[in-house]
């Protein structure tokens, strides 16, 4: 406190020095307080101006943060999009596979299924969906320092994209095995197919969700308001931050990292 204040405090103790000698000895060094006087004003000015000094550079530091959050926030909210519009592609996918089962079934001569295209596609899948994630995270830690109170959202994110990819590879098994015929029921792929999409579309809305907290945490003040959060129709359905919380997050992480520890010893 004094520190920040020095000259004013110099100047106190120039007047409080002044007042013991007028004390002591009245009138005997007329020409101090002209020169106290003088004196007291240069330290006020350079208290003031050091002071203003001062405020100059935490607004010149506040208006540079807040120009990198914008910054990070514009180059975040890019990325969301692209792996959103990525992951929405991939749902349509397998919705629309369904339909051509059913198509095959009901006009086996006129609709075919190829199995090896069909393989490959949804291997291609697995790729994308890593391939978005990574550059979901890439960009984030690129912005780190500006979101890290978030960072247990991303890594909630990430693990649902882990578990999203996982189901589409025992998908790609149990595709390549099953035997798809004109008369037989067609049950078991259907379930399969609205899990992997539901799974898709609940991820899909956890970067919704991402993307409107770390709006309202870097623009918010800016505008003096804040963007409603997700209110999902169906009571089962939670919201990002309900479903990752910090301590939940953490004990996820350490499990999945002794998991991936056993498996690679």
């Amino acid at each position: 406190m004094i520190k920040d204040n020095i000259f004013i405090f110099l100047a106190l103790l120039v007047i409080l020095i002044y007042g013991i000698i007028e004390y002591f000895y009245p009138g005997k060094y007329p020409f101090f307080g002209s020169a106290i006087g003088w004196l007291v004003a240069l330290f006020i000015a350079i208290n003031y101006l050091q002071k203003n000094r001062k405020d100059n550079q935490i607004a010149k530091k506040e208006e540079l943060r807040k120009n990198l959050e914008i910054d990070a926030f514009r180059e975040i909210t890019k990325e969301i999009y692209k792996f959103s519009n990525l992951l929405s592609i991939i749902s349509v996918y397998y919705i629309s596979l369904k339909s051509q089962i059913h198509l095959y079934k009901k006009y086996p001569k006129i609709q075919k299924i190829n199995k090896a295209k069909i393989d490959f596609e949804i291997s291609q899948h697995s790729v994308s969906i890593l391939n978005g994630i990574s550059n979901f995270i890439l960009v984030i830690e690129s912005n780190e320092i500006s979101i890290i109170e978030f960072d247990h959202l991303r890594k909630f994110i990430q693990f649902r994209t882990e578990d999203v990819k996982e189901l589409i590879l025992e998908f790609q098994k149990y595709f390549w095995k099953k035997t798809i015929l004109p008369n037989k029921p067609t049950i078991e792929i259907d379930k399969k197919c609205d899990e992997l999409a539901n799974e898709i579309f609940t991820l899909q809305s956890y970067l919704f969700d991402y993307r409107i907290e770390i709006m309202n945490s870097l623009l918010g003040d800016i505008f003096n308001k804040e963007v409603p959060r997700r209110k999902p129709l169906d009571p089962q359905y939670k919201i990002l931050i309900e479903v990752a919380t910090k301590e939940e997050v953490e004990k996820e992480a350490k499990k999945r990292e002794a998991r991936y520890s056993k498996n690679n010893s």
